[in-house]
């Protein structure tokens, strides 16, 4: 009976490409919208549950991540974060400047140009971290250090010309993939701590998961309200096809990476506002915008695992037979032995 309880639920979890997070992050979502302050009483609970722990725990995974990337594997990183990082751009300029020539800057159903370009031009760089890490390679890894300055208002910020390219802070991007680098470093120096670190991606994935799901509160969803939903749907739908695609066709890759850039991040929340601080005249629009993108996140953080889910059972990846074989006949045992134990 033993064996029988242990054998399903594991037959349950391998059979959801990328559960180690989607299912860690859901519950997550769902504990925060019914005790929203739990997760803040303090001490190392709210340090490794609450949603600040995103950035330390992402922190950690790049420098894991960092530390089995081969300096001759570096251009092929460089070229695959490079690739989906303007396909990521093109996207959101060119949907957000269509919307923008057809409806003005008060845009559509209450969703602004600026709500447009700052949901597009965004993705949630833990999910993504989260889905190549466990089922990607090294260089899917070592290509955040171009992906990581979509997390920002850096290509909003571009594509509004509220400021030039010159203007994005240096050292906020050497900041974000500092631990990489450390890692790359002390993995190529040393590599006999390769075998060492090799493990710790995989065993962070849930913790990101869990701290993602803090962030966020099911009742984003009606603050934003049908304008908010409706901007996560086009930034999944135009950032899912165009990403997946070039994944595909350009990079001759399976199309996990790119699906799992197809979201809103988190952090773009706060974009709107900083927006309106360097253009007059936003400030009324960098309100409503705020709320609609925290829906927005939400909508995506839902769907993105499911398109990658979906490119993995299509497509596969790296390790995706590895880690997710399931043994038909051990599962076929299992579900005869419950009925008859029933």
């Amino acid at each position: 009976m033993k064996r029988i309880w242990h054998d399903i639920p594991c037959m349950l979890f391998k059979k959801i490409p990328a559960a180690a997070m989607i299912i860690p992050m859901f519950l997550s979502i769902i504990f925060n919208t019914i005790f929203p302050d739990f997760v803040k009483i303090g001490s190392l609970t709210t340090a490794i549950f609450a949603k600040s722990a995103v950035v330390p725990l992402t922190a950690a995974v790049l420098f894991f991540a960092g530390t089995q990337l081969k300096m001759n594997e570096a251009p092929e990183a460089l070229k695959r974060g490079g690739i989906l990082l303007l396909g990521k751009f093109f996207v959101g300029y060119a949907v957000g400047t269509l919307f923008s020539l057809v409806f003005g800057q008060a845009g559509l159903l209450g969703i602004s140009t600026l709500a447009v370009f700052t949901a597009l031009l965004s993705s949630n760089g833990s999910i993504y971290l989260a889905i190549v890490g466990e089922y990607g390679d090294d260089q899917d890894m070592g290509a955040y250090s171009l992906l990581s300055l979509k997390d920002g208002p850096f290509l909003t910020m571009i594509a509004l010309g509220a400021s030039g390219a010159s203007s994005i802070p240096i050292h906020s991007l050497f900041a974000t993939i500092f631990p990489m680098l450390l890692g790359i470093a002390l993995g190529n120096l040393y590599p006999g701590t390769r075998s060492y670190f090799k493990g710790g991606t995989k065993v962070l994935i849930p913790l990101v998961g869990i701290s993602v799901g803090a962030s966020l509160n099911l009742m984003m969803l009606f603050k934003g309200g049908i304008s908010g939903i409706v901007l996560g749907l086009v930034a999944f739908i135009a950032g899912g096809v165009i990403l997946v695609g070039l994944d595909k066709l350009i990079l001759r890759r399976p199309g996990y990476a790119g699906a799992s850039l197809a979201s809103v991040a988190g952090s773009a929340v706060a974009t709107p506002t900083i927006v309106a601080g360097v253009v007059p005249g936003m400030e009324e629009a960098a309100a409503v915008a705020s709320v609609q993108i925290a829906a927005a996140v939400i909508v995506t953080a839902i769907l993105c695992p499911m398109l990658s889910s979906w490119a993995l059972k299509k497509w596969g990846a790296p390790r995706y037979n590895q880690t997710y074989e399931v043994d038909d006949r051990s599962v076929a045992k299992a579900t005869i032995g419950l009925s008859v134990k029933k």
